[in-house]
Protein backbone atom coordinates (compact mmCIF):
# COMPACT_ATOMS: atom_id res chain seq x y z
CA UNK A 1 0.00 0.00 0.00
CA UNK A 2 1.31 3.41 -1.01
CA UNK A 3 0.98 6.14 1.60
CA UNK A 4 -0.02 9.45 0.02
CA UNK A 5 2.57 12.15 0.31
CA UNK A 6 1.66 14.91 2.73
CA UNK A 7 2.40 18.54 2.08
CA UNK A 8 3.85 20.18 5.14
CA UNK A 9 3.23 23.90 5.57
CA UNK A 10 6.26 25.93 4.60
CA UNK A 11 7.69 27.79 7.59
CA UNK A 12 8.49 31.35 6.46
CA UNK A 13 12.11 32.43 6.90
CA UNK A 14 12.74 36.11 7.56
CA UNK A 15 16.51 36.46 7.69
CA UNK A 16 18.13 37.50 4.39
CA UNK A 17 21.05 35.27 5.44
CA UNK A 18 18.80 32.21 5.17
CA UNK A 19 16.34 32.73 2.36
CA UNK A 20 15.25 34.96 -0.51
CA UNK A 21 11.87 34.42 -2.17
CA UNK A 22 10.71 34.75 -5.73
CA UNK A 23 7.27 36.28 -6.26
CA UNK A 24 5.77 32.85 -7.00
CA UNK A 25 7.31 31.39 -3.83
CA UNK A 26 5.99 34.34 -1.84
CA UNK A 27 2.47 33.87 -3.21
CA UNK A 28 2.60 30.18 -2.24
CA UNK A 29 3.16 30.93 1.46
CA UNK A 30 0.26 30.29 3.82
CA UNK A 31 -1.29 33.36 5.40
CA UNK A 32 -0.52 34.06 9.09
CA UNK A 33 -3.30 33.12 11.52
CA UNK A 34 -3.52 36.44 13.36
CA UNK A 35 -4.65 38.84 10.57
CA UNK A 36 -1.06 39.85 9.94
CA UNK A 37 0.30 39.65 6.41
CA UNK A 38 3.66 39.43 4.68
CA UNK A 39 5.41 41.99 2.52
CA UNK A 40 8.18 40.98 0.11
CA UNK A 41 10.95 43.53 -0.51
CA UNK A 42 13.83 42.64 -2.79
CA UNK A 43 13.17 38.95 -2.15
CA UNK A 44 13.20 39.36 1.65
CA UNK A 45 10.17 38.63 3.82
CA UNK A 46 8.69 41.11 6.33
CA UNK A 47 5.86 40.48 8.80
CA UNK A 48 3.25 43.27 8.94
CA UNK A 49 1.00 43.32 12.03
CA UNK A 50 -2.78 43.69 11.71
CA UNK A 51 -4.23 47.21 11.81
CA UNK A 52 -5.30 48.85 15.06
CA UNK A 53 -8.21 51.27 15.55
CA UNK A 54 -8.85 53.93 14.35
CA UNK A 55 -7.35 52.56 11.12
CA UNK A 56 -10.78 51.92 9.57
CA UNK A 57 -12.18 55.36 10.42
CA UNK A 58 -9.10 57.11 9.03
CA UNK A 59 -9.35 55.06 5.85
CA UNK A 60 -13.06 55.75 5.45
CA UNK A 61 -12.62 59.53 5.82
CA UNK A 62 -9.68 59.75 3.41
CA UNK A 63 -11.35 57.49 0.86
CA UNK A 64 -14.50 59.62 0.76
CA UNK A 65 -12.50 62.86 0.65
CA UNK A 66 -10.32 61.64 -2.22
CA UNK A 67 -13.22 60.12 -4.17
CA UNK A 68 -15.27 63.33 -3.82
CA UNK A 69 -12.33 65.42 -5.04
CA UNK A 70 -11.71 63.20 -8.06
CA UNK A 71 -15.40 63.24 -8.99
CA UNK A 72 -15.85 66.99 -8.52
CA UNK A 73 -12.75 67.88 -10.52
CA UNK A 74 -12.97 65.36 -13.34
CA UNK A 75 -9.64 63.87 -12.35
CA UNK A 76 -9.46 60.34 -13.74
CA UNK A 77 -8.00 57.60 -11.64
CA UNK A 78 -8.75 54.72 -9.29
CA UNK A 79 -8.55 54.11 -5.55
CA UNK A 80 -7.42 50.70 -4.28
CA UNK A 81 -7.28 49.02 -0.87
CA UNK A 82 -5.73 45.76 0.42
CA UNK A 83 -5.38 43.12 -0.80
CA UNK A 84 -4.43 45.23 -3.80
CA UNK A 85 -0.66 45.71 -3.97
CA UNK A 86 2.28 47.23 -5.80
CA UNK A 87 4.63 44.53 -7.05
CA UNK A 88 7.58 43.64 -9.26
CA UNK A 89 9.50 40.41 -9.83
CA UNK A 90 10.85 40.30 -6.24
CA UNK A 91 8.76 42.85 -4.33
CA UNK A 92 5.13 42.86 -3.16
CA UNK A 93 3.86 45.54 -0.77
CA UNK A 94 0.31 46.44 0.28
CA UNK A 95 -0.33 50.10 1.11
CA UNK A 96 -3.35 50.98 3.23
CA UNK A 97 -4.68 52.93 0.24
CA UNK A 98 -3.45 53.54 -3.29
CA UNK A 99 -4.30 56.20 -5.86
CA UNK A 100 -3.39 55.45 -9.48
CA UNK A 101 -4.16 57.92 -12.26
CA UNK A 102 -5.52 56.65 -15.55
CA UNK A 103 -2.34 57.87 -17.28
CA UNK A 104 -0.08 55.83 -15.00
CA UNK A 105 -2.39 52.82 -15.16
CA UNK A 106 -2.22 52.82 -18.97
CA UNK A 107 1.56 53.13 -18.85
CA UNK A 108 1.97 50.20 -16.43
CA UNK A 109 -0.39 47.78 -18.16
CA UNK A 110 -1.58 44.67 -16.28
CA UNK A 111 0.99 44.78 -13.46
CA UNK A 112 0.76 47.60 -10.89
CA UNK A 113 4.44 48.40 -10.41
CA UNK A 114 3.96 51.89 -8.97
CA UNK A 115 1.36 54.45 -7.89
CA UNK A 116 0.82 58.19 -7.92
CA UNK A 117 0.04 58.32 -4.18
CA UNK A 118 0.20 55.71 -1.43
CA UNK A 119 -1.19 56.03 2.10
CA UNK A 120 0.01 54.36 5.27
CA UNK A 121 -1.85 54.64 8.59
CA UNK A 122 0.84 54.22 11.21
CA UNK A 123 0.46 52.72 14.69
CA UNK A 124 2.89 51.84 17.47
CA UNK A 125 3.39 48.36 16.02
CA UNK A 126 4.29 49.41 12.48
CA UNK A 127 5.34 53.09 12.54
CA UNK A 128 9.09 52.47 12.26
CA UNK A 129 8.68 50.01 9.38
CA UNK A 130 6.26 52.31 7.50
CA UNK A 131 8.53 55.33 7.89
CA UNK A 132 11.79 53.61 6.92
CA UNK A 133 11.90 50.30 5.04
CA UNK A 134 8.46 50.51 3.45
CA UNK A 135 8.68 54.24 2.68
CA UNK A 136 12.03 53.83 0.92
CA UNK A 137 10.64 50.84 -0.99
CA UNK A 138 7.89 53.10 -2.34
CA UNK A 139 10.58 55.59 -3.35
CA UNK A 140 12.45 52.86 -5.23
CA UNK A 141 9.18 51.89 -6.93
CA UNK A 142 8.82 55.47 -8.19
CA UNK A 143 5.79 56.38 -6.11
CA UNK A 144 5.41 60.15 -6.37
CA UNK A 145 3.75 60.90 -3.03
CA UNK A 146 3.41 59.14 0.34
CA UNK A 147 0.95 60.07 3.10
CA UNK A 148 1.93 58.88 6.60
CA UNK A 149 -1.10 59.31 8.86
CA UNK A 150 -0.29 59.09 12.57
CA UNK A 151 -3.40 58.74 14.76
CA UNK A 152 -1.41 58.75 18.01
CA UNK A 153 0.17 62.12 17.26
CA UNK A 154 -2.84 63.37 15.28
CA UNK A 155 -0.54 64.39 12.47
CA UNK A 156 0.01 63.78 8.76
CA UNK A 157 3.41 63.70 7.07
CA UNK A 158 3.37 63.99 3.29
CA UNK A 159 6.51 62.98 1.42
CA UNK A 160 7.15 63.78 -2.23
CA UNK A 161 9.79 62.12 -4.37
CA UNK A 162 12.71 64.32 -5.36
CA UNK A 163 15.18 63.34 -8.08
CA UNK A 164 18.69 62.78 -6.79
CA UNK A 165 22.13 61.54 -7.79
CA UNK A 166 22.67 58.63 -7.50
CA UNK A 167 19.28 57.86 -5.90
CA UNK A 168 16.03 59.81 -5.32
CA UNK A 169 14.96 61.03 -1.90
CA UNK A 170 11.85 62.16 -0.03
CA UNK A 171 11.00 65.80 0.69
CA UNK A 172 8.80 65.88 3.79
CA UNK A 173 5.99 68.27 4.78
CA UNK A 174 4.43 67.83 8.27
CA UNK A 175 0.85 68.86 9.07
CA UNK A 176 -0.62 69.09 12.56
CA UNK A 177 -3.74 70.30 14.37
CA UNK A 178 -5.27 73.42 12.82
CA UNK A 179 -3.65 72.77 9.44
CA UNK A 180 -4.81 71.33 6.15
CA UNK A 181 -2.68 68.61 4.55
CA UNK A 182 -2.31 69.31 0.83
CA UNK A 183 -1.33 67.02 -2.02
CA UNK A 184 1.22 68.12 -4.62
CA UNK A 185 0.30 65.30 -7.00
CA UNK A 186 -3.42 66.18 -6.89
CA UNK A 187 -3.21 69.96 -6.71
CA UNK A 188 -6.21 71.36 -4.86
CA UNK A 189 -6.95 68.32 -2.72
CA UNK A 190 -6.67 69.21 0.95
CA UNK A 191 -7.59 67.37 4.14
CA UNK A 192 -8.28 69.07 7.47
CA UNK A 193 -6.13 67.40 10.12
CA UNK A 194 -8.69 68.31 12.79
CA UNK A 195 -11.67 66.88 10.87
CA UNK A 196 -9.80 63.71 9.96
CA UNK A 197 -9.06 62.81 13.55
CA UNK A 198 -12.38 64.07 14.91
CA UNK A 199 -13.98 61.45 12.65
CA UNK A 200 -11.49 58.75 13.69
CA UNK A 201 -13.24 57.47 16.80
Amino acid sequence: MVTPATTEPVTPMFSPLLRRYSLDEFWALSEPDDRSHYDLIGGYLFMVPPPDPPHGDVDSYLTHSLADFLSANGRPGRIYHPREAIYTTDTYVEPDMIYVSDALRAKMGDRRTSADIVFEYTSKSNANYDRTTKADTYLALRVRELWLVDSDKKAIEIRNAVAGDPVPSWASRPFRAGQRASSLVLAGWEVSVDLLFENAL
